[in-house]
């Protein structure tokens, strides 16, 4: 198989630990939150884990007034923030596995 931007970024962003369990636990407080019977501090955690990425994000759609205000905005803002984020958790183990190997050697 080719390496690619595509196959590298998923690879970064599910392919280790960290990301996994952070995208685990962001999809079980929303499962348990999300909808009218669900539990309000699940789905306050589950906002919580999205920010900062989440809030900026919301606080331009905001901006944008209530046209822009969906059910279906929030859920691509919320889906955007954890996959940025669990990105950016990738590269943080990417460069700690790195950092390891130059001192072992």
């Amino acid at each position: 198989m080719r390496s690619g931007p595509v196959r590298t970024f998923a690879v970064v962003t599910f392919g280790n630990w960290l990301s996994g369990a952070y995208l685990g636990l962001a999809a079980f407080l929303l499962l348990i939150g999300a909808g009218d019977g669900g539990d309000q501090t699940a789905g306050l955690f589950a906002l919580m884990l999205a920010v900062p990425t989440g809030a900026v994000l919301l606080s331009v759609v905001n901006s944008l007034g209530s046209w822009a205000q969906t059910d279906a905005t929030i859920w691509c803002i919320l889906a955007f923030s954890y996959l940025f984020h669990a990105f950016l958790l990738g590269l943080i183990v990417r460069a700690v596995r790195r950092g390891q190997r130059r001192v072992d050697l």
